[in-house]
């Protein structure tokens, strides 16, 4: 074979790695189309019930899911808080839940994020780890969804933590 050919082989093998590594991201971090929200109603640190998961006030809607436990979520906590104040004047909605843990706990942990922070009691919103971050649209589709703290989150700039979730 001559070089050109193995050059052209190479380049090829080169085109499918890539594909199946795009597939792969796309697994991992996947647009969830037709995939929505639970419409479950949890109860607020303020103790009042809150509105629907599914439901959003906003275009789009940043919701996320941590455990009081989460060592991750614990040391990403002002950076979140960050996050919601910069979205917020983008636009977008940021919503708290604390789950997978006992109600003293949760409330404890939730007080950090506020009243309107939802408790998730019985683990009514399924999540494959935490933190997780869930992306949806004003009908509550799910556009995006990542669970853990996006790489070197904590190093970089909230207009660049947002974009790493397809948000303004």
């Amino acid at each position: 074979m001559s070089q050109n050919g193995r050059i052209n082989l190479m380049r090829r093998g080169l085109k499918i790695l890539f594909a199946l590594c795009a597939g792969l991201l796309t697994a991992c971090a996947r647009s969830g189309e037709g995939d929505r929200l639970p419409d479950v109603r949890l109860p607020t640190y303020a103790a009042q019930q809150s509105s629907s998961l599914s439901a959003c006030g906003a275009r789009k809607c940043l919701t996320v899911y941590v455990a009081p436990w989460c060592h991750y979520c614990r040391e990403s906590t002002p950076m979140l808080l960050a996050l919601r104040d910069y979205l917020g004047q983008r636009g977008v909605e940021t919503r708290f839940v604390v789950g997978k843990d006992a109600l003293t706990a949760l409330r404890d942990y939730a007080r950090v994020f506020g009243p309107g922070t939802m408790l998730d009691v019985h683990d009514a919103l399924e999540v494959g780890g935490v933190p997780h971050f869930l992306v949806s649209d004003d009908r509550g589709f799910i556009l995006k969804e990542i669970s853990g703290i996006p790489a070197g989150a904590t190093d970089l700039s909230l207009e660049e933590v947002a974009a790493s979730f397809g948000l303004p």
